[in-house]
C-alpha cells in the first residue's frame, strides 16, 4: 500500500492550467469538481451580467467566474463568481494562481448533486478565509441564500437580494430566472 502524495498550495499555484482546471485544492488533494449543467451556468452567467453592469456604474469593485481562491493553508476553492471590492483587489497579483485569500463575496450557484455537508463546509471555508458574504443561489428550491458571520437570511422568488457590501444593488430573486 503506498501514500497518497499531498501538494501545497503553492505547487498547486505552479502546476500547469490544464492540470487544475477542473480540480479544488483540499486538504493537499486534488478533488475534481462537478461540471456545470446548461442551467447552472445559465444562472451563474446571469448573475454575472448583473453584477458586472453593477460595477460599470459603481467602479468599487469587480466580479470574476471560476477563480482559484486560497482559503486556507490547504485548499483551494474556485467560487462560481468572486467579487473583489477595489481595496482588496489591490493585493491581488491578478497573473498569479490562486488569489491569495477568499472573494469579499464568494457565489456558488447549487447543483442537485451537491451535498448539504459539503457546501456548509464551503460556505464556512469562505467566511472564514475573509469573505463578507457567501450567496447560494439554490436553483430546486428556487432560493438565494444569503450567509454573513451574523447568520442567514433565505430569499425567495418575490424578495429582493441586496446587500450593504455593494451599496445600491438591489436585484429580484425572480429575475434570476431560477424556476426555468
Amino acid at each position: 500500500m503506498s501514500a497518497k502524495t499531498l501538494i501545497t498550495v503553492e505547487q498547486f499555484g505552479n502546476m500547469h492550467f490544464s492540470d487544475t482546471e477542473d480540480y479544488e485544492l483540499v486538504g493537499g488533494e486534488l478533488i475534481p469538481l462537478s461540471r456545470g449543467t446548461y442551467r447552472h451556468n445559465n444562472i451563474r452567467d446571469l448573475i454575472g451580467h448583473l453584477l458586472w453592469t453593477y460595477f460599470q456604474r459603481n467602479p468599487i469593485g469587480e466580479s470574476v467566474g471560476e477563480n482559484d481562491c486560497r482559503v486556507s493553508e490547504t485548499k483551494v476553492r474556485r467560487p462560481d463568481l468572486s467579487i473583489f471590492l477595489q481595496e482588496r483587489l489591490r493585493q491581488i497579483d491578478l497573473d498569479t494562481i490562486p488569489s491569495p485569500f477568499a472573494p469579499d463575496i464568494a457565489i456558488e450557484v447549487l447543483s442537485p448533486s451537491e451535498g448539504v455537508m459539503e457546501t456548509r463546509g464551503k460556505v464556512r471555508e469562505y467566511l472564514g478565509a475573509g469573505s463578507s458574504e457567501v450567496w447560494l443561489f439554490d436553483y430546486s428550491n428556487g432560493e438565494v441564500q444569503v450567509h454573513t458571520h451574523q447568520g442567514i437570511r433565505v430569499l425567495q422568488q418575490g424578495d429582493l437580494l441586496e446587500t450593504p457590501v455593494l451599496p445600491g444593488f438591489t436585484v429580484a430573486v425572480a429575475d434570476f430566472r431560477m424556476n426555468i
